[in-house]
């Protein structure tokens, strides 16, 4: 009876051992994919920012080359009349150009296996 007391102390710390294990895992690897995802978010941001600026910047040199043609007035009106098309087109698209791709991303992150669990199932299969 004694031997089975043993066996199951063993267990019993096997299992506590492997908990924090599987606990230190679970840290590590939501460290790791916030990394990743503040890190997109980031370079979405800075990207964002330098965009508004390249658009501020081509809008004025399109309005001076439609003042060419046109009142100055008129071609403040056309470009703000791009841009709303552009905002209704944005709308409308929403699903395929801003939430499908960022679903797909967050999905991959979060919800894809690591790597190395890939290859060792592939080695196994074999």
């Amino acid at each position: 009876m004694g031997g089975q007391n043993d066996d199951l102390r063993s267990s019993i710390s096997n299992m506590k051992v492997w908990g924090k294990l599987y606990l230190e895992n679970l840290k590590l690897l939501s460290i790791e994919k916030s990394t990743v995802l503040f890190g997109h978010a980031a370079l979405a941001g800075v990207l964002a920012v330098l965009a508004v600026i390249a658009f501020f910047f081509i809008s004025l040199a399109l309005v001076f080359l439609l003042a060419q043609v046109l009142p100055l007035m008129w071609c403040f009106l056309i470009m703000g009349g791009v841009y709303v098309i552009g905002g209704i087109l944005a709308i409308i698209f929403r699903n395929t150009l801003f939430i499908n791709p960022i679903c797909r991303f967050m999905t991959r992150l979060f919800l894809a296996p690591p790597p190395e669990y890939l290859t060792q199932n592939e080695e196994k299969q074999s």
